[in-house]
């Protein structure tokens, strides 16, 4: 009884520090993944803005350790056979619901059907054919899906009691369609090779048998005959006697004992027999399981390695693309500028590191990260290169800015006006690209000096140097800034980025409505300043919202923009410790917030 007390506090004290406080929140944000289907995609590797890889449960769920996540939020799948179809966000919830899409090769196999040659009727009733090893059964239909997809090959396919008359795979449905016909008798659903070796040891046993068989009946003839003498004999007898009587009946006795002895040994001979081909037959069924097996095994192998080499291919691809992208970089800088030879050096020590790179490549996967951390190396160096090279080209590019212009006034050829008009358009572009990518080499390696911000008396001023620009006059202003804030940062970085957004507002307005308006508001409360830009202008469409802050991404790619304002600003927000969502629908204008954290 004392026991039984004692192991009942036990169990009810572990259940007290199993179970959770109440009142006591869940910590993480749920991440829910799903296919195009709906269905859940359970025992996927997912990493969700580069953070490591989990692994997701028969629900398709897992936990995500992050208290919020930054806009816009990305994701990716280690299995490269799916790929990110929609990723929606729920913030208040701590809800993220990631919706994939599977993609499928062209030797990818889905379907398998049957149909009868003879009258090319579908079949309706269920099949087994073992196809790469495995067994399988058709459905009612005569159809059978495989989920995963299974890689498609000619061979090893063999349908039970039928003949495969032709195939037909199409790449495009991922439909494999079989048509077969009935044979006179069942084909062997194993092809049973090894019978072949021994032949000749089985139709001798068999022979063995069979004569042993006839020498039993010639034997069991020869002694009924014997019989069949004594009793004629015995019945032409007349006077016999008791102990001749008796003495007959112990010879009878005795051959029915013989008979009973004879039968016992024959019968256990053939049990003995039996057994022995009862073990024959199970080490056949047992070679013919590890054959299959074995074939089993080294299919999986092979498409194991033929992954891992389409892996490796796609990798060196990637690779080289980026050797070929870092070449084109290189000799368009050369033409454009003399200067840039003292950096021959320089990038003929880059080659070498990249070719080096590219060499241990073919040697082993396991040396990736170190590699990852060469190419990180690489690009840091690529980023000052560029500042340098920006510089060392902008002086150049500024003096044919302006012969350009002088050419423009002075010369009178209307064709080689238009010439040195195009010849100012794409200089001034490649002047714009050069100014943001000195803005974004700078964002990049500037230091954060905080310091507390008028931020009226800035917004004020950045609002004013917009004054002369186009829309100016048509843009409704408001600035509503919470009394008392106090706010600090880096002033030139939190320039910027009010600036840019105060001129995308004017720019980026739509002239055609009675109201156009640009509201800015900042308010601060609970460890938090948070900045609202709003304005009813042109407005983003659903599908570029995801893509608006990438680097070079332009909306309309005949604009005369870099594609780096925004991806500057971010760049900029999150070196300040910030975060930016953004909220627009086409034609009814946008919502930027921008939260900083105390």
């Amino acid at each position: 009884m004392k026991r039984l007390i004692l192991y009942t506090t036990i169990y009810c004290l572990a259940m007290l520090l199993v179970l959770p406080v109440k009142g006591q929140t869940q910590t993480g944000i749920t991440v829910k993944v799903f296919d195009q289907d709906g269905k859940p995609l359970a025992g996927e590797a997912v990493s969700v803005l580069n953070s490591d890889y989990y692994q997701t449960n028969a629900e398709g769920e897992f936990t995500l350790q992050e208290e919020r996540l930054p806009q816009p939020v990305r994701a990716e799948f280690r299995n490269d056979k799916l790929e990110i179809e929609e990723i929606a966000y729920f913030e208040e919830e701590g809800r993220l619901e990631v919706k994939a899409r599977r993609i499928f090769g062209p030797t990818d196999l889905l379907y398998i059907s049957f149909t009868f040659s003879q009258d090319n009727e579908e079949v309706k009733e269920n099949l087994q054919f073992r196809y790469q090893g495995a067994l399988y059964e058709t459905s009612a239909k005569g159809k059978i899906s495989f989920s995963p997809p299974l890689r498609y090959t000619d061979t090893d396919l063999v349908v039970k009691g039928y003949e495969v008359e032709n195939k037909h795979f199409d790449p495009l449905t991922h439909h494999l369609k079989l048509g077969i016909k009935t044979l006179p008798a069942a084909v062997p659903f194993a092809a049973d090779t090894i019978m072949l070796t021994y032949e000749a040891d089985f139709e001798r046993i068999t022979r063995e048998m069979e004569k042993e068989r006839v020498l039993y009946e010639e034997k069991n003839e020869e002694i009924q005959e014997e019989i069949l003498k004594i009793r004629d004999n015995l019945v032409h007898e007349e006077q016999i006697s008791d102990e001749q009587r008796k003495e007959l009946k112990r010879y009878l006795g005795n051959m029915e004992k013989v008979l009973q002895e004879n039968s016992e040994v024959i019968k256990k001979s053939e049990e003995r027999t039996k057994e022995a081909i009862a073990k024959l037959r199970m080490i056949i069924l047992e070679k013919d399981s590890l054959n299959l097996v074995a074939q089993g095994r080294i299919i999986q192998m092979q498409e194991e390695q033929a992954a891992t080499k389409e892996s490796y291919q796609r990798r060196i691809a990637i690779f080289s693309s980026i050797i070929v992208a870092l070449i084109v970089v290189a000799l368009t800088i050369y033409f454009f500028a003399a200067k840039l030879r003292r950096q021959k050096q320089w990038l003929k020590e880059v080659n070498k590191r990249l070719k080096a790179m590219q060499h241990e490549l073919t040697g082993s996967l396991r040396e990736l990260n170190l590699r990852k951390a060469q190419i990180e190396e690489h690009n840091n160096e690529l980023e000052l290169f560029v500042y340098k090279a920006s510089h060392d080209i902008k002086g150049p590019l500024r003096s044919i800015i302006g012969l350009t212009q002088i050419g423009i006034q002075d010369v009178k050829d209307a064709a080689a006006q238009e010439y040195f008009g195009h010849i100012h358009k794409s200089t001034q572009r490649l002047d714009n690209l050069l100014a943001d990518l000195l803005r974004l080499t700078k964002a990049k390696q500037a230091e954060v000096e905080k310091q507390v911000l008028n931020l009226p008396v800035m917004v004020s001023e950045i609002i004013h140097s917009f004054k002369n620009i186009r829309y100016f006059e048509k843009v409704r202003i408001e600035v509503d800034i919470q009394e008392g804030i106090h706010f600090e940062s880096d002033e030139k970085m939190m320039y910027s980025v009010i600036q840019n957004f105060v001129e995308n507002g004017i720019k980026y307005c739509d002239p055609d409505k009675e109201d156009p308006f640009l509201h800015i508001t900042v308010q601060q409360e609970e460890g938090k300043t948070t900045f609202l830009f709003r304005d009813n202008g042109l407005g983003v469409e659903a599908e570029h919202l995801p893509k608006i802050f990438d680097m070079f991404y332009k909306i309309n790619p005949n604009s005369d923009g870099t594609g780096l304002g925004l991806h500057i600003v971010k760049v900029t927000i999150e070196k300040l410790g910030g975060t930016i969502k953004v909220n627009s629908r086409s034609g009814s204008g946008s919502l930027f917030t921008l939260t900083f954290y105390d």
